[in-house]
């Protein structure tokens, strides 16, 4: 099956461009990649860093390819499949514990079908962190402290973004009462993926901060929004691509669902989760087109989204949903073949 870009295989789209060539460089060969980039403003040239990248997804991938007769990159697609499917398990026992089977069906529905989903079929660790995600805010809800701080490691270990399950342990950890050594065991177990990560980062760059110096080089770092506003003045000027429309349009929408899911008052996991995700999508650098790629874990914003819908009538319901699945695919097919980074 061919896809655009010179007439590439789908599966090299999905699985050997954009940032997944890094995660298959890791696996195959370890860390140790990087491309030189020119200065930008006269000032010296630098260097992108597969540090960037965390190690979870690509050393399961290894280790599978070790054992399936597949290729790394079939591998790693079916990972990403399995992954989802976890995710999607996770997602849905979330939503039932909260608002019952219903609420729980339409959850998983309206996150299966958000404009960026397609990334859930690339070589790329957001299935795997949304399932990590998912789990560990189940087993918050249900008072379960100690499975929530070991999937807060591996959630750690996979994305930066991991630091919103890591938060959310911690805090849920505080609030809970009685104290004891469960409770401080969960503080301090939960925050080790991340640091371990920022440790090692840093020894193999020479400097403590070696982690935050790698992201700089890849022009990441906080922007407390600069980004997000100018690409949406960009937007409201008419001078960006259709992608970039839509990509607001959903950092948009994810405000709005935001300011929603705050006034349903949900358990604090599920506010300091959504809250640490959101500010880490909208506060930092980057292109406008991978901010929801950031927010595709942050399925509890649909939370409010999902409960309404359990109330619909069923031709509104199957109108929103066809509605829904048509912007989807749309939207994928679109940004897998134009050639954009997500």
């Amino acid at each position: 099956m061919q896809a655009s870009e010179g007439g590439k295989p789908l599966v090299t789209l999905m699985g050997y461009v954009w940032d997944a060539q890094w995660y298959m460089g890791i696996a195959q060969n370890g860390y140790g990649q990087a491309e030189l980039i020119p200065g930008y403003g006269g000032g010296p040239a630098g260097r992108w860093q597969d540090l960037a990248f965390f190690p979870l997804y690509p050393a399961v991938v290894r280790a599978a390819g070790e054992l399936l007769p597949m290729t790394l990159v079939g591998t790693a697609l079916l990972i990403t499949c399995v992954s989802s499917c976890v995710a999607a398990w996770g997602i849905h026992a979330l939503g039932t514990v909260l608002h019952g089977k219903r609420v729980g069906l339409l959850l998983v529905i309206l996150w299966g079908l958000l404009p960026q989903a397609f990334i859930q079929s690339m070589a790329y660790p957001e299935a795997m962190f949304t399932a990590l995600c998912a789990w560990s805010l189940y087993a918050l809800v249900t008072q379960r402290l100690i499975p929530a701080s070991l999937l807060a490691v591996a959630a750690g270990l996979t994305r930066p973004l991991g630091i919103a399950v890591v938060a959310a342990v911690v805090i849920t950890a505080l609030l809970a009462s009685p104290r004891g050594r469960r409770t401080l065991s969960a503080i301090l177990i939960a925050p080790l993926g991340l640091l371990s990560y920022f440790v090692w980062a840093g020894v193999c760059t020479g400097r403590p901060l070696g982690y935050f110096d790698v992201q700089r080089d890849w022009k990441t770092h906080v922007d407390f929004g600069e980004s997000v506003i100018a690409a949406t003045t960009r937007v409201a000027a008419g001078h960006v691509s259709a992608v970039e429309q839509t990509s607001v349009l959903i950092v948009m929408a994810g405000l709005v669902l935001l300011w929603a899911l705050l006034s349903s008052r949900p358990p604090a996991a599920v506010i300091v989760f959504t809250l640490v995700l959101a500010a880490v999508a909208f506060g930092v650098s980057g292109f406008i087109q991978i901010k929801p790629r950031f927010l595709l874990p942050g399925f509890t914003l649909l939370l409010p989204a999902a409960t309404a819908l359990a109330k619909a009538k069923p031709i509104t319901l199957a109108m929103t949903l066809g509605v829904l699945a048509f912007i989807s695919f749309t939207y994928g097919a679109y940004f897998v073949t134009s050639g954009y980074t997500p």
